[in-house]
Parts: C-alpha cells; sequence; structure tokens
C-alpha cells in the first residue's frame, strides 16, 4: 500500500470519526461545573420541559437539530414490543440516563455509528482488496459501539455508587441522630453530596421526589434498588425496610452498613493487589525478559560468530 494511500484511508477515517463525535457530543450536551457555580454563589439552571435554555444559542439550535437527526435516525431501528423497550429503560436508569428521549437517541446514535463505521470499512477494504469484509466488521463494529459505551456507563455508575455509598451513610447516621426522619435524612444528604457524590445525591434526591407525591417509603427505596441496579444500594434498601418493620435502631443499623461496606471495598482493593503480581508476570515474561536478555547476551552472541570459530 502506498504513502499516499494509507494518509487518504486515515484522513477519512478521521473525518468520519469527527463528524460522529460532533453528534455524539451535541446530542449528549456539555456538562456543568457544579463546583464552579457553587463557589460563585450562583443558582443552578432549572431544566424541565418548560425551562429556558440560556448560553449560546447557535449551540443550543445545534444540539437541537442533532436531537432532531438522531431521533429520525432511530425511527426504523425502535423496538416495537414493550418488553424490549423496558428492558433498554431499564439499562438506561442503572447508567444514570433518565431523559424521556434517551431511547431514541441511543437508537440513533447506534444508526449514526453504523453509517460511520460502514463507510470506514469500505473505504479501508478498497485500498485492501476485501471490499465486503471491510465493509461488514466496519458497520459491525460501529453499531456495537453504543452498546459498548451504554456497559461501561453502567459500570461506571455501578461503582460510583458503590464508592460513594459508606460517605452517604455515615452523614445519615449523624442526620437520624441529629432527630431527622429518614426522609428529611435522605433529603439533607443529597443536598450536601452534589459535588462530592453526584450519582448518590440524584438517587436520593429522587427517592424523596417519590415519597414527596404519595408514594410509601418502602416502596421509594425498592424503586431506587430496582432502578440503580446496585447490589449495595438494594442492600441497604432490604436493611431499612426490615428496620422499619420491626422498630430497630436506624442509625445502628445505618453504621454497621457502612462499616461492612467500606471492609468489603477494602477486601476487593486487597483482591486486586493479590492479583496484580500474576498479571505482571504475562509481559513480564514476553517483553521484559526477552529485552533484557538480547541487551546481556547480544554482544557476546555477536563477538562469537566475529570469532575464529565461526570463520571458514
Amino acid at each position: 500500500m502506498a504513502i499516499n494511500q494509507i494518509i487518504f484511508f486515515l484522513c477519512s477515517g478521521g473525518a468520519v470519526g469527527s463528524i460522529v463525535y460532533a453528534i455524539a457530543s451535541m446530542l449528549v450536551g456539555k456538562q456543568d461545573n457544579k463546583l464552579l457555580g457553587r463557589l460563585r454563589n450562583e443558582r443552578p439552571a432549572e431544566s424541565g420541559p418548560g425551562s429556558v435554555e440560556k448560553g449560546d444559542p447557535n449551540a443550543s439550535s445545534m444540539r437541537k437539530m442533532a436531537a432532531k437527526i438522531g431521533q429520525a435516525a432511530a425511527s426504523p431501528f425502535m423496538p416495537k414490543e414493550g418488553e424490549k423497550k423496558s428492558g433498554l429503560k431499564k439499562q438506561l436508569a442503572m447508567a444514570g440516563i433518565y431523559s424521556a428521549s434517551a431511547i431514541r437517541g441511543v437508537q440513533g446514535f447506534k444508526f449514526i455509528c453504523l453509517i460511520g463505521g460502514l463507510l470506514s470499512g469500505i473505504i479501508f477494504g478498497l485500498y485492501t482488496d476485501y471490499l465486503m469484509m471491510g465493509g461488514a466488521i466496519g458497520g459491525l463494529i460501529g453499531y456495537l459501539t453504543p452498546t459498548m459505551w451504554l456497559k461501561g456507563k453502567i459500570s461506571t455508575n455501578q461503582r460510583f455508587l458503590q464508592l460513594g455509598l459508606p460517605d452517604a451513610l455515615d452523614l445519615m447516621v449523624v442526620c437520624v441522630e441529629a432527630g431527622l426522619t429518614v426522609d428529611a435524612a435522605m433529603q439533607r444528604v443529597g443536598d450536601e453530596l452534589q459535588i462530592a457524590h453526584p450519582i448518590i445525591s440524584r438517587e436520593f434526591g429522587i427517592a424523596h421526589m417519590e415519597t414527596r407525591v404519595g408514594i410509601a417509603r418502602s416502596e421509594a427505596l425498592k424503586n431506587m434498588g430496582s432502578r440503580t441496579g446496585s447490589a449495595a444500594i438494594q442492600q441497604l434498601v432490604a436493611m431499612l425496610v426490615q428496620a422499619e418493620r420491626f422498630g430497630t435502631s436506624i442509625a445502628g443499623a445505618l453504621r454497621i452498613q457502612s462499616e461492612t461496606l467500606r471492609i468489603k471495598r477494602q477486601a476487593v482493593a486487597e483482591e486486586m493487589a493479590a492479583k496484580a503480581s500474576v498479571k505482571m508476570s504475562f509481559p513480564l515474561v514476553l517483553f521484559i525478559f526477552p529485552a533484557t536478555f538480547i541487551v546481556l547476551a547480544g554482544p557476546t552472541v555477536l563477538g562469537l560468530f566475529a570469532s575464529d570459530l565461526f570463520k571458514s
């Protein structure tokens, strides 16, 4: 393959990737800097169907246009059965995405990535004489990219919940011992953890809002456990429901649950540290030992070949 063909392939792939990344960025939007807003004593902007977006009007119009394109592209791929829709909605909830148009956005992103991967595979196949294989592999990679991204988002969300829950439980212990109810403690902890642990803050806020609209506390807690899919949250929900049912001390149960989570996290860290030596043995044998052998034994072998023993 000539240098010009390689350069053309790289430029074409970079252009397709840039277009896909730009559309995805407009669909996702820009994250707000909550810490900077809190230091400036600014109130968070209201979000919702009736809220007015502030900022650059051109960026807002481009984001709306990208959202319309994604929703239009998602129409052929939208699941017709309610079971598939509920499954995708559950995955999005586990990833921390609660937008009403998230399903259409994910399906539209699949279509966009499919077209981008297909074009990249075809361009690659034109210069390698494997047109069908390149197009098929590129389209498959492009179609599976949003699914892999969603799985990574779920894994990240679960990890943040696991890491932030002990701190939230410690604050709940302080609030409950100070005389607050469980609902008021969850609201206060959610307000205080907006910067340190925003995912925990959001879930506690949703559970508190459900209790305010008339849902029983036990049902709101169970909804939080099923919505997040986190084993730690589900254990906390089961503990709170049992403590409320049998009248035991909620503060003591929360303190024990927090300590249990920290011990479990320490055990997981020790397990990962024990696995590190085994995992390092493979690159050590495959890469470090051969390089060390070449450096140490190379001059000796070259001197041996230059000796009279190997001269004819």
